[in-house]
């Protein structure tokens, strides 16, 4: 059962629940769009080159922070 309560009290944390969704969003569009913007120099530059650790460190860095921006997106929808 939700309980509505029009407490002043409680005012600023509801405000910094929605600037904490706002910005997580911001984020995660940031980094789609560097993602985006950046892909066709990735191809270029790392995925046709011979593979070494640091490619290896490069592609599990990008792709496994995009995932985990996208986790917690989607963890804080209702």
């Amino acid at each position: 059962m939700t309980i509505i309560s029009n407490d002043p009290t409680w005012w600023p944390i509801i405000d910094a629940n929605i600037f904490s969704s706002y910005f997580t969003i911001a984020s995660v569009i940031v980094v789609t769009y560097d993602w985006v913007l950046t892909f066709g120099q990735e191809v270029e530059l790392v995925w046709r080159q011979r593979w070494s650790l640091m490619t290896v460190l490069y592609l599990a860095v990008r792709y496994l922070g995009i995932f985990y921006a996208v986790l917690v997106m989607l963890g804080m929808s209702p």
